[in-house]
């Protein structure tokens, strides 16, 4: 069963508005983030990961659409992944909210707090929590290095 959201903070050497255009830039997100990208970088548009997602193969486009905006500060998407991605659960796919928040502490520092919320209470929910977790714990290990 599932509790609460999945929370994430890194604190990063880099400028805030480096490490945004490496989350929402496609030649930037394809450098570090996943294989390819669409990224309609506004309320509406979209922000799908295709290929991979780092050394996650996926069988179909992860992401949605972008329902938060502001500039540099916080990005949010209505995530689903393809189904067939978490292991012993080939039809879950929930659509959760996944909000990353970009947080300034000097000219050449960034906090980044990744947050995601709305799994399923039941088991199919718990395992696709779990393989989110260990993904953008991966995730946020390899922009720091990226960043660093």
């Amino acid at each position: 069963m599932t509790d609460g959201p999945l929370v994430l903070i890194e604190e990063l050497q880099a400028p805030v508005e480096d490490l945004w255009a490496l989350w929402t830039e496609p030649d930037q997100v394809s450098t570090w983030l996943a294989g390819g990208s669409t990224i309609d970088l506004r309320i509406g548009g979209s922000y799908l990961l295709t290929g991979h997602l780092l050394s996650h193969p996926l069988p179909g486009p992860a992401g949605g659409a972008i329902v938060g905006l502001e500039e540099e500060y916080v990005l949010k998407v209505a995530w689903k992944v393809p189904a067939g991605l978490v292991p012993g659960h080939p039809g879950v796919s929930p659509v959760t909210a996944l909000t990353i928040l970009f947080q300034p502490l000097g000219p050449n520092r960034t906090r980044i707090r990744l947050e995601q919320d709305g799994w399923p209470s039941d088991d199919a929910g718990a395992a696709a929590l779990k393989w989110h977790t260990e993904a953008w714990t991966e995730v946020l290990a390899r922009l720091k290095q990226k960043a660093g």
